[in-house]
């Protein structure tokens, strides 16, 4: 029996080294394996049970073991968002989009987390820039990241630009397209018109009335440039045809109305108007008052009474009716029926009242109509409240 090669003994332990040396190796890879899953999988545990606190930790764990983990950096900047803690996810969510290994899916899912980021934190000029990289990127875009566009371009007062979304993806969004088109048009107009030029504007104003019949926005704009520039029965016209298209939105240009008429020496065309609505039905508790105060104005008091008694059968509890009545009784010397009507009002007031267009959205209150409002920067939530 001859004796192995001193370099075939060393060829083996060689070998049975290196067999040993894989096992450790792979055994230690599978056990960190097993821990940076055990990690990721205890952070979507966390979120699930609405654990926000050690889904964050067991987050962090699995990014540190494992920074190629771009489903955990996601969701991480994801949570961090929805703490409030908007500067940290858009970092994160913003370092990712610097990689280069990136997936097409992965690269959208991490914009559309930035979009989310930079909308909640305000940043509306970066999310626009955001958004349009997510439509060019998407043929077929979420409604969702369609409509942030549209909002952000609204907020930051960019019409025409919100104008072209709207009408580019039109079948992404609510039905109200014309009416929203029409409105950026107003805007666009309005801008024109402080600008100084009212041509210019008025081309805006007709345009939006062609996209929306029954846009009172654009009547009533339209009416005031015609105003500005002295051609009162121009305004006139528009200011009627808007009592005509949109009567439960006459009553914002009632005042307008009414001073036009008494400049052109014809007061009595704001009382026909009134009587007209009144005796169709367009009639309504503002249309009413007005034509009190016409009755009242010209001392033909019992004729306001006998409207403001019809209008007590729908609307009793006015506070608007109760005051004008108040107001009626005085004038004619019915101090009596006056403090008794008084007293209902103020029960029923405490002692206010007061005409208020508000905000549905943030609530917030303007004595003049409005379309944008100046706290949240919505459009067309304003209505009409005592």
């Amino acid at each position: 029996m001859t004796n192995l090669s001193p370099v075939f003994e060393i060829l083996v332990i060689g070998l049975a080294l290196a067999a040993i040396l894989w096992v450790v190796w792979y055994s230690f890879k599978q056990k960190q394996k097993t821990s940076l899953s055990n990690a990721y999988t205890e952070a979507l545990e966390h979120l699930v049970d609405g654990n926000d606190r050690l889904a964050i930790q067991k987050f962090k764990e699995a990014v540190r073991q494992d920074t190629e983990n771009v489903a955990a950096y996601l969701r991480l900047g994801d949570l961090l968002r929805r703490k409030g803690l908007l500067s940290n996810a858009i970092r994160i969510h913003r370092d990712l989009t610097l990689r280069a290994t990136l997936t097409p899916e992965q690269e959208l899912q991490i914009l559309k987390s930035l979009l989310r980021d930079y909308q909640a934190a305000g940043e509306f000029d970066q999310g626009i820039q955001v958004a349009r990289k997510i439509l060019r990127k998407e043929r077929t875009p979420e409604s969702w990241v369609v409509q942030a566009l549209v909002d952000m371009l609204e907020k930051t007062g960019r019409w025409k630009e919100a104008g072209e979304v709207v009408e580019r993806y039109g079948g992404q969004l609510p039905v109200e397209q014309n009416r929203r088109l029409a409105l950026y048009l107003v805007f666009q107009g309005m801008e024109l018109q402080e600008q100084g030029n009212g041509k210019e504007a008025r081309v805006k104003f007709k345009e939006a009335l062609k996209k929306d019949p029954r846009c009172a926005a654009a009547y009533y704009y339209l009416g005031k440039s015609y105003r500005d520039e002295d051609r009162i029965e121009d305004a006139v016209k528009v200011w009627k045809e808007l009592c005509e298209k949109a009567p439960e939105k006459a009553h914002i240009v009632f005042p307008e109305l009414e001073k036009a008429w008494f400049e052109l020496g014809r007061y009595a065309d704001a009382e026909n108007l009134y009587l007209e609505m009144m005796h169709s039905d367009k009639k309504g508790l503002l249309v009413g008052l007005a034509l009190a105060d016409i009755y009242s104005k010209k001392g033909e008091y019992d004729s306001a009474l006998e409207i403001l008694h019809r209008l007590e059968e729908e609307y009793h509890n006015s506070p608007l009716l109760i005051g004008k009545k108040v107001n009626v009784y005085f004038h004619r010397g019915q101090y009596k029926q006056a403090a008794s009507q008084s007293l209902s009002f103020f029960n029923s007031t405490n002692g206010a009242v007061a005409v208020r267009y508000r905000c549905s959205v943030c609530n917030y209150e303007s004595k003049t109509p409005r379309w944008v409002c100046p706290e949240c920067h919505s459009i067309d939530t304003f209505s009409f409240t005592v």
